[in-house]
């Protein structure tokens, strides 16, 4: 495998720790989804611009603890100085690289400290290790987010991996998330586009930690081209049910992460009348904070989750309605009696906790993942730049 990656400590954490990030590609074709904040960071502008004018690129560059958002014009100066160091050191174009950061808002880059982190990134270049590379896209992250997986398409192997950063400030489009994923298969960019879309919708971009829409979201999906594996319209489904795969699981990580989070809790909304309004009703009740404060407290309370439903203002019939928490059948058209000791304990012994909500309005579903919110979520943020 020819993707090469290099990291280095630049001084830019206040902890010390690896905070540079510099991946080498042979010329790759992309896919990449950006947040759609209306603030978005200097390298989000920069990699905007960049994407217009070139489908291929070969190399990218992160940095953690400074987002270089809302830096004005020499943030964006900053950007694309990031981008020409690496050019320059590569031998490559400023074009062909791509800039991402990820940190504290409002605050310049030390560019004398980053210029020297990545030139010693580079001159330490190696074959990409995921966990290495991962932990350096970290800032309040608890631990490292990286996922592999194979598959086979016509008896020939090709392999799909990833790494990604986020805790909080998580909701779509997309989070304060960072995602970078990498596959050797050949394939037609608007063939890529077309998987890569589909499974961000339904990974990166149904997640919630705290209903907060970041500055510098970013996902890219990179195509190498270096395998013996064609993607076309035989084989498209297989293959983006393995991109599905590693998206997936990041997206997970990334909640599990949530500042302070003990619980992932997975929304299943059933029987939608279509997808826009299956999502919209497992996102509302995902950024409901009154369900996600019973979620921590261990409190079985289906009014919070049927209280959020009803204020999408939707003309639901919720004589139709069924609730369910894990097994627990709470709410069927009216209360039912179940055994809320069971369900309270269900909560208390289980990490990963289940709805499932099933409107009986047409045949459409969607997943929608988020965590509890907890004391020390805001111990956290309450902290972050003091």
């Amino acid at each position: 495998m020819s993707i090469k990656y290099g990291i280095a400590k630049a001084g830019i954490k206040p902890s010390g720790d690896y905070d540079i990030l510099v991946v080498k590609l042979p010329e790759s074709i992309y896919s990449l989804y950006l947040t759609q904040n209306s603030l978005p960071a200097a390298p989000v502008i920069y990699d905007k611009m960049v994407s217009q004018l070139n489908e291929t690129i070969k190399a990218f560059v992160v940095n953690s603890g400074n987002a270089n958002a809302a830096t004005g014009e020499k943030g964006f100066q900053n950007a694309q100085e990031m981008a020409q160091i690496v050019a320059q050191e590569l031998d490559i174009e400023k074009d062909e690289v791509l800039v991402f950061s990820t940190g504290v808002i409002g605050v310049q880059l030390p560019m004398d400290k980053v210029e020297k982190g990545l030139k010693t990134a580079i001159k330490n270049l190696k074959e990409l290790q995921l966990e290495p590379a991962s932990k350096a896209i970290m800032t309040t992250d608890s631990f490292p987010k990286y996922y592999q997986t194979k598959g086979i398409i016509n008896e020939e192997e090709f392999f799909i991996k990833g790494i990604a950063k986020g805790a909080g400030m998580i909701h779509p489009n997309m989070a304060t998330m960072l995602a970078f994923i990498f596959t050797d298969v050949k394939i037609e960019k608007e063939l890529l586009d077309k998987a890569s879309k589909l499974v961000v919708e339904r990974t990166f971009n149904s997640i919630d930690v705290d209903g907060c829409e970041s500055t510098n979201d970013s996902v890219l999906v990179v195509a190498t081209g270096e395998s013996n594996v064609q993607i076309d319209e035989s084989n498209k489904l297989y293959f983006a049910k393995k991109l599905y795969e590693v998206s997936l699981n990041l997206a997970k990580m990334i909640v599990k992460d949530g500042e302070g989070a003990t619980k992932l809790i997975q929304i299943n909304v059933h029987q939608a009348q279509d997808k826009e309004e299956a999502k919209w009703i497992a996102e509302t009740i995902a950024l409901s904070n009154l369900f996600k404060t019973a979620m921590f407290g261990n409190d079985p309370n289906w009014g919070r989750i049927l209280s959020a439903v009803g204020q999408t203002h939707l003309d639901i019939d919720f004589s139709k309605v069924k609730l369910f928490l894990g097994e627990f059948l709470l709410y069927s058209g009216e209360p039912i009696e179940f055994n809320r000791e069971e369900a309270v304990k269900y909560m208390k012994e289980n990490r990963e906790i289940t709805i499932d909500l099933y409107l009986q309005r047409g045949e459409e579903d969607w997943t929608y993942y988020t965590c509890d919110l907890t004391y020390k979520y805001i111990q956290i943020n309450a902290e972050y730049t003091t």
